[in-house]
Formats: structure tokens, C-alpha cells, sequence
């Protein structure tokens, strides 16, 4: 039958290759936003299987506004930006509570 995989959490950060089943040095992303597009989906990390939906903010599906980006966004499965730590060369800034956001360039 059919298995549902989480984007974040099956699918692993390291590259496995399938032909000899041992880690590459490259490692997974999953796309949310491919290039030359602006609808911004994001994995739903809480909801059950962690598909990929376009987000919304209060109720209103959210797009960048000014125009297509030239670069593919994403995420690293199996990551996760802890909103209590702050890092000393971050200015004050703390993760997000989401998956570390990856441009593919």
C-alpha cells in the first residue's frame, strides 16, 4: 500500500546513494518555493505528516510581493532552528521553531 512520508522528518539530510546504500558528502533539500515562482509553501511542521502547503497569514495566502525569485527556497529535513537559543554572533536573533531555511543557487 501506499506510505505517507514526512518532507521533514523521513527523508534524511545526508544523501544516501541508492546503488551502494553509504552516505555522498551532499546533502537533501526539499524545495518550498522553486525558482520563478512566488506562491511561498512551507513544510506544515504541525500538522500530521508534514506536507507541503501554500502558507497563509491571517487567512490570506501569502506571495512575495515583488515579483518571482531566481532562486529555489527551502528547507534541510531533519534540522530545526531552536527560537530559545541565541547564537553570540546573531545579534540577538533566535531560530524559528521551522526546519533551516536553505536558496539553492
Amino acid at each position: 500500500g501506499k506510505k505517507t512520508i514526512s518532507l521533514w522528518h523521513d527523508v534524511t539530510l545526508v544523501h544516501v546513494d541508492p546503488a551502494t546504500d553509504r552516505p555522498t558528502p551532499y546533502l537533501n533539500f526539499v524545495c518550498e518555493i522553486p525558482k520563478f515562482s512566488r506562491k511561498k509553501y512551507e513544510i506544515a511542521t504541525d500538522e500530521v505528516g508534514n506536507f507541503i502547503k501554500q502558507d497563509e497569514k491571517k487567512g490570506v495566502l501569502r506571495e512575495f510581493k515583488k515579483g518571482d525569485i531566481f532562486f529555489n527556497y527551502g528547507c534541510l529535513p531533519r534540522t530545526w532552528e531552536d527560537p530559545t537559543f541565541v547564537h553570540p554572533d546573531a545579534e540577538g536573533c533566535r531560530g524559528d521553531n521551522d526546519p533551516v531555511d536553505v536558496c539553492e543557487i
